[in-house]
């Protein structure tokens, strides 16, 4: 069965956050955390199955800033291909023989229109690179998260659909009042992404599971979504950060979520596969009522 056939029968558990458990165990802040796919894919890898083990049926590449307008801030933004088909190699190995679906985790490019107009690089295009060789490594879905400019995510739907790329999820970044960064309101993004044919839409980031129920009872969607709550604001603590969403607090916003029309749940920044331990066993909770 294929992911959009599983959400119509029930809520799927998606997994949490990679960048930060990579800061959280050292990795420094100026490092390219996607190139590690290719030169400590150990690492990443065991990430995966850490979130496979506590549940997650979703698992994303991580892929979030592996386009070339990113990965040039690093020396990289020759290998988009390379880091991409990576990441979903990696992804695959530690899926195995799981029942699981792999993401590939679009982000946005990092910089405005004006900006890539006047470096001269084509947003679409950039866009299709990655999609391209995410589609072409074998991901059963691309997400594009994150995202906190409408038109920009406009460009990356019509990247995927150019490249008759994979079933897609657009989420947003999104303010407790729902608008959007560059002003326009959610309710109005999601319709327009839906007419542009977008298989899915959701949020993630920015929020918390009880800011995450606040926003979505805001909109409500009478569609099915995903969301991907934080595990709150960072606080800093001996030079690294904690988070003050326990995994029970998580769990126990489940519920609430998935009334609203959750069908796809999962964590953002914060988030460990202890959060996600508790959030599947939530999930399974509520089907069984």
């Amino acid at each position: 069965m294929d992911l959009l056939g599983e959400l119509e029968k029930r809520v799927v558990c998606g997994d949490g956050a990679m960048g930060t458990l990579l800061l959280e165990a050292g990795m420094p802040l100026e490092r390219c955390l996607e190139e590690l796919c290719v030169s400590e894919p150990a690492r990443i890898q065991e990430i995966h199955q850490e979130y496979i083990a506590a549940g997650a049926r979703v698992i994303g590449t991580n892929t979030f800033g592996a386009n070339a307008a990113r990965l040039e801030r690093f020396g990289f933004g020759k290998r988009v291909e390379e880091v991409n088909r990576a990441a979903v190699g990696v992804a695959k190995t530690a899926a195995g023989e799981h029942d699981v679906f792999i993401a590939g985790c679009v982000g946005p490019l990092g910089i405005t229109a004006e900006e890539a107009e006047a470096r001269g690089i084509d947003r679409k295009k950039c866009f299709r690179e990655q999609i391209t060789a995410l589609v072409d490594a074998g991901v059963d879905l691309i997400v594009f998260e994150t995202f906190s400019d409408f038109a920009e995510m406009e460009v990356a739907l019509l990247a995927n659909k150019e490249v008759d790329g994979a079933p897609e999820i657009c989420s947003f970044a999104c303010r407790a009042n729902g608008r959007l960064w560059c002003g326009t309101m959610l309710n109005y993004a999601f319709a327009k992404l839906q007419d542009a044919g977008a298989t899915m839409v959701g949020l993630n980031c920015m929020n918390d599971p009880q800011e995450m129920v606040a926003l979505v009872q805001l909109i409500s969607p009478s569609y099915p979504i995903a969301l991907y709550p934080t595990a709150g604001q960072p606080r800093r603590n001996n030079g690294g950060a904690t988070y003050d969403v326990s995994p029970k607090m998580m769990a126990a916003s489940a519920p609430e979520l998935i009334a609203k029309g959750a069908r796809l749940l999962g964590g953002c920044c914060g988030t460990t596969p202890h959060h996600i331990a508790a959030l599947a066993a939530a999930i399974r909770d509520c089907e069984a009522r």
